[in-house]
C-alpha cells in the first residue's frame, strides 16, 4: 500500500501584520498606495435590518453551524410544485422534472416548514420565510421522472387551490386531489404558532421566480405568466394568509432577475405588458405590480405587500475577478457601467436598488425591499469575500430589509461572517449605519456603522487592488467620543478563515495602518483603552497528514477509508479528486459524504456523515470541516439532527459516492460519473505546540488542577471537556472514576 505521509506545523497567525505591540504609525509598504477613508460621526445615521444577513436554507443546512446569519429562507425552484400535505417536491427542469422526497423524506404534514423553524431555533435565527405555491400543481408523488405526457393535468399532480372556501381540516384530506394553501397556513399556524411566536413564521413569499415557470415548471405550466394572472393570484393568496395571521409579512413576487424587473415574462410577440405599460405610464413591470397591491390593498382594508421581492445575480461576474471586484457598483452608483449587456443597454436604471425603491416610493409607500436571492461568486477566491462584503455594506446604505444569499462558500460565507461574528465571539457590525467614503471606489469601498451607545464604531474596508498594498488612514470626523483602539480582522489570500491582524492606537481621531492587496476587512474601534486586551486568539499549531494514493486505501466494503489518528484534534479532511463521466457530459458532480462511526464523551455510540461534492473535471476538491460535534440524528426521518459532542470512534472514516447529477443525465442518457480520489489531507489543530498531554482535558497544553478540577464536574455532570479524548486514561472509551484516578497519580507523581 502506497503511503506517505507527511506532518507540517503551521502557526495560524498572520505574520507580515500582526506585530506584539499595537503601531502607532506603521511603516508604508513598498508599492504601496494611499487611501483616505473619512467615516462622518455627526449626525444620527439611519437604522440598518437585522435581516440582511440572511441565507436560504436549500444547500445551506450545513453551513449554518459555521456562518452566523440573522434570516432564513424557504425557497428556490423546489418549493413552486412543493405539496405540504406529503413533502413531495419537484425539481423542473434543475433536474429531470423529478418528483421525489428531495426535500424531506417524511409523509408528515408540513415537515418542511416545521424543520425551517427547529433549525432557525437551533441556529438562533430571528427571521423565517417560507414559500407559497401560486403555479396550480403540486406532485402528488415521490415516484421520480414526470414525462412530458404526464404533464398536469395527470395523476402525477394535484391541483393547487390558494383559498377553500369552507372549514379547514385538522389533517389534510389526502384522496381529494387537491391542496389547500390557505388551509397550509392556517395549519402552520396550529402547530408553530403565529408570525409573532419564537417558532412561528414571519414571512410569506409569494412563490418563486414566476416570470420562468415555463421554462422551469413546464410540466405545470407550459405559458408564460401573464401579469394579470401573477396580479390576481397575489392578491388573493395575501388575503388569505392576513386573514389567518395579520402580523405576518408578504413578500412578492421574486422577480428572478433585470428582465423580470423590467417586464416580467413578456416577449415581442406577446403585447399584454407594451400594452400595460402605455395605459398606466408605467416605467417598468415592478411599478404596475406595486400600483396593483396597492389598490388591491386599498379595497381589502389592510396590506397586502409587505416586502417587495428581488433577485439578483451579477452578470458582469459572470467574466471572473476583475469584473467581480467593480460588480457591486451597478447596485449603488450612478453613471458605472459594468461590463455585460446590462450595462451596455440598461443604463436608464442603474443604479439598481435606488430606482427600484424610487418606484416603491411612488406607487406603495411604505412597502420594504428584499433581496430574497443573490450571489456574485468567487467562493474560491478573495474576490467573492470583497464582493460578498461590499453588497451587505450596499443593502445596508439603500436600506434593504431582508437579504438572503443562494449558494455560496468558502470565501463568501466567511464575508457573512465579517459582518456578523468577526471575532468568532459574537462581534457584529453595528445596527446605525453612518457615513462613509474612500476617493475611489473602484480601488477601495468602506461601510461604517456604531452600536447602540456608540462605544463601538465598525468600519468595513476592502482593497480591490490584485498586487498593491494599501496605506489607510480612517479618519473618524465629527466623533462625540475620543476612541483609543481599533483591532483589525480579515479576511485574504492566505485563508478563507477570518483572521485576526493586530490592535492599533487611534491618534487624533484617526487610524493608520496599511492593508495586504486584494483583502476584506473589519476595522473595530472602541472608546475603551483596554477594549481588546484579549482579542489575539490562541497560537494554533496545525498537522496534517497528506495521502497522496487514496486508491489504495479502499476496504472490503469498496470503500476509500482514512486513517484518523487524533480525533479529538481534527480540525478539517481536505479532499481533491478526478470526476469522470461515461457519456461525455460537459457538466456534472458526484454527491459524497465522510461517513463516521462516532462516540459522546459517556461511550455512546452512533453513526453520523458529513456531506460535500465534487465537480466533474479533474483536481476537484471539497474541504469537510470538524468542531468538536458530530450530528446525531433520532430517526431516519429526523432531517435536522442535534449537534453533540462527539469525535471518530473508530480511528477511520469512509469516503462514499451516494449520488450523481450529469448533463447527459438530465437528458436521460445512462451516465456513470465516477470518482478517482487522487489526494486526501488531514489537518489535526492544537492549542500553543501541538505536542498532546496525557490528562489535558482542558486543552492548555500542560496537565494541572484546573484539569483535575473540569474532570471532577464533568463527572458531577457540572460541565464539560474541552478534549475529553485526553482525558479517558484507562481507554476504555469514556469518561469515569477509573480516569480521575489515574489522574489524580500523574498529578501527584508530577
Amino acid at each position: 500500500m502506497k503511503k506517505a505521509i507527511a506532518f507540517l506545523t503551521v502557526l495560524v497567525m498572520l505574520s507580515s501584520n500582526a506585530a506584539a505591540a499595537a503601531p502607532a504609525s506603521p511603516a508604508i509598504a513598498a508599492g504601496s498606495y494611499d487611501m483616505s477613508i473619512t467615516v462622518d460621526l455627526s449626525g444620527s445615521g439611519k437604522a440598518i435590518s437585522p435581516y440582511i444577513y440572511g441565507i436560504n436554507e436549500y444547500g445551506h443546512q450545513d453551513d449554518l453551524k459555521k456562518v452566523t446569519a440573522t434570516a432564513l429562507r424557504q425557497g428556490g425552484n423546489r418549493m413552486t410544485a412543493y405539496n405540504w400535505e406529503t413533502n413531495a417536491s419537484n425539481a423542473g427542469s434543475d433536474w429531470k422534472y423529478s418528483s421525489d422526497n428531495n426535500l424531506s423524506a417524511s409523509d408528515a404534514p408540513a415537515d418542511c416548514v416545521q424543520q425551517l423553524s427547529k433549525e432557525a431555533e437551533k441556529y438562533n435565527v430571528g427571521y423565517k420565510l417560507t414559500t407559497l405555491q401560486l403555479a396550480g400543481y403540486a406532485a402528488a408523488d415521490k415516484n421520480g421522472t414526470v414525462t412530458e405526457a404526464e404533464a398536469a393535468p395527470s395523476e402525477r399532480w394535484n391541483e393547487v387551490k390558494l383559498t377553500k372556501g369552507g372549514a379547514f381540516a385538522e389533517s389534510p384530506d389526502l384522496t381529494d386531489g387537491t391542496v389547500y394553501m390557505d388551509e397550509y397556513v392556517n395549519y402552520i399556524i396550529g402547530i408553530l404558532g403565529d408570525s409573532q411566536t419564537a417558532s412561528g413564521i414571519q414571512g410569506y413569499s409569494l412563490d418563486n421566480e414566476p416570470a420562468l415557470w415555463h421554462n422551469t415548471h413546464s410540466r405545470i405550466h407550459p405559458n408564460r405568466v401573464s401579469a394579470a394572472e401573477l396580479r390576481d393570484k397575489s392578491v388573493e393568496m395575501a388575503a388569505a394568509v392576513k386573514k389567518l395571521d395579520p402580523n405576518a409579512e408578504i413578500f412578492g413576487p421574486a422577480l428572478y432577475g433585470y428582465t423580470a424587473y423590467d417586464h416580467l415574462a413578456d416577449t415581442d410577440s406577446d403585447t399584454e405588458w407594451e400594452t400595460i405599460k402605455a395605459e398606466g405610464g408605467y416605467h417598468w413591470y415592478i411599478d404596475y405590480y406595486l400600483d396593483s397591491m396597492k389598490k388591491a390593498s386599498d379595497a381589502a382594508g389592510t396590506r397586502l405587500l409587505d416586502v417587495l421581492d428581488i433577485h439578483y445575480y451579477s452578470e458582469s461576474c459572470r467574466n471572473g475577478t476583475a469584473d467581480r471586484l467593480q460588480s457591486v457598483r451597478t447596485l449603488y452608483e450612478k453613471g458605472f457601467v459594468e461590463n455585460s449587456w446590462i450595462g451596455q443597454w440598461c443604463q436608464t436604471n442603474i443604479p439598481i436598488l435606488p430606482t427600484v425603491q424610487a418606484s416603491i416610493d411612488k406607487y406603495f409607500s411604505g412597502t420594504k425591499l428584499g433581496v430574497t436571492e443573490y450571489n456574485f461568486g468567487g467562493d474560491d477566491e478573495v474576490s467573492g469575500a470583497i464582493a460578498q462584503a461590499e453588497a451587505l455594506g450596499c443593502y445596508a446604505d439603500a436600506g434593504v430589509y431582508f437579504a438572503s444569499l443562494w449558494g455560496g462558500s468558502g470565501y463568501i460565507l466567511s464575508a457573512l461572517n465579517l459582518y456578523t461574528n468577526y471575532d468568532g465571539k459574537g462581534g457584529c457590525f453595528g445596527s446605525t449605519l453612518m457615513p462613509a467614503s474612500t476617493e475611489d471606489v473602484s480601488k477601495s469601498s468602506a461601510y461604517a456603522a456604531k452600536n447602540d451607545d456608540a462605544s463601538l464604531i465598525t468600519v468595513m474596508v476592502t482593497n480591490k487592488e490584485l498586487t498593491t498594498p494599501e496605506h489607510a488612514v480612517i479618519s473618524l470626523s465629527g466623533a462625540k467620543k475620543t476612541y483609543q483602539k481599533a483591532a483589525v480582522y480579515m479576511i485574504d489570500s492566505t485563508s478563507t478563515d477570518i483572521q485576526y491582524v493586530d490592535v492599533y492606537d487611534v491618534s487624533g481621531g484617526k487610524i493608520d495602518l496599511t492593508l495586504p492587496a486584494y483583502c476584506a476587512a473589519m476595522v473595530v474601534v472602541s472608546d475603551d483603552e483596554n477594549a481588546f486586551a484579549d482579542a489575539k486568539p490562541e497560537e494554533q499549531t496545525l498537522k496534517s497528514a497528506v495521502y497522496d494514493a487514496p486508491m489504495d486505501l479502499v476496504n472490503k466494503n469498496g470503500y476509500v477509508e482514512i486513517p484518523i489518528t487524533d480525533p479529538a484534534h481534527l480540525k478539517q479532511i481536505i479532499i481533491t479528486g478526478d470526476v469522470t463521466s461515461s457519456a461525455g457530459s460537459q457538466w456534472g458532480s458526484a454527491g459524497c459524504a465522510v461517513c463516521i462511526n462516532a462516540v459522546t464523551p459517556d461511550g455512546t455510540k452512533f453513526w453520523t456523515s458529513k456531506g460535500y461534492s465534487l465537480s466533474l473535471g479533474t483536481g476537484s476538491k471539497a474541504i469537510v470541516e470538524f468542531d468538536g460535534t458530530l450530528n446525531k440524528k433520532e430517526s431516519a426521518e429526523d432531517t435536522v439532527g442535534t449537534d453533540v459532542e462527539a469525535v471518530i470512534a473508530d480511528g477511520k472514516v469512509e469516503l462514499q459516492q451516494w449520488w450523481s447529477s450529469s448533463e447527459k443525465q438530465e437528458a436521460n442518457i445512462a451516465d456513470t460519473v465516477s470518482v478517482k480520489y487522487t489526494r486526501v489531507e488531514v489537518i489535526y489543530s492544537y492549542t500553543g505546540s501541538g505536542e498532546a498531554v496525557r490528562g489535558d482535558v482542558n486543552a492548555d497544553g500542560k496537565l494541572d488542577s484546573a484539569d483535575a478540577v473540569m474532570m471532577q464536574q464533568f463527572l458531577c455532570t457540572e460541565g464539560t471537556l474541552t478534549d475529553w479524548n485526553a482525558g479517558d486514561l484507562d481507554e476504555s472509551g469514556k469518561i469515569n472514576a477509573a480516569d480521575l484516578t489515574i489522574m489524580k497519580r500523574l498529578l501527584l507523581a508530577k
